[in-house]
């Protein structure tokens, strides 16, 4: 699967099913962690899908996420639903908590946020970014 095919089948038809239901955590966190993918995809197909190192193609998606904050933020966001907790490493052995997901209610959506980041209008800023690519049109 391409770039194109993975934004078309699967971030897409995800972030769509947002849009028809805007109540359902479970097609937020979907929507979130897929459309966060992009950045990997395009960087692949960016690079021509050669077999390149971790680290090439983990510079090639900061690269890409860097010149698009929105991208940034939905990577944030992401990282904190998966992990549930974003927390840096701190060699100290302090305990730090960053971001977390778990004060996340299905039924209440003015919890759906991470720090000061509102994830619905993070995912809408993104979704708009990723749809101008050429690569997506």
């Amino acid at each position: 699967m391409d770039a194109s095919e993975f934004f078309q089948i699967v971030a897409e038809p995800n972030y769509e099913q947002l849009i028809g239901d805007p109540s359902d955590l479970r097609s937020l966190w979907n929507a979130v962690v897929s459309m966060n993918t992009i950045a990997e995809f395009l960087a692949l197909d960016r690079l021509e899908y050669q077999p390149v190192t971790r680290s090439t193609l983990d510079n090639a998606a900061a690269d890409i996420r860097k010149q698009f904050p929105s991208l940034l933020d939905l990577k944030f966001c992401a990282e904190t639903f998966k992990h549930v907790r974003k927390i840096p490493r701190i060699s100290s052995g302090e305990i730090s908590i960053l971001a977390s997901s778990t004060g996340f209610s299905s039924g209440d959506q003015t919890t759906w946020k991470i720090d000061e980041l509102d994830v619905v209008t993070v995912l809408h800023n993104a979704f708009k970014t990723i749809s101008s690519f050429p690569e997506f049109k």
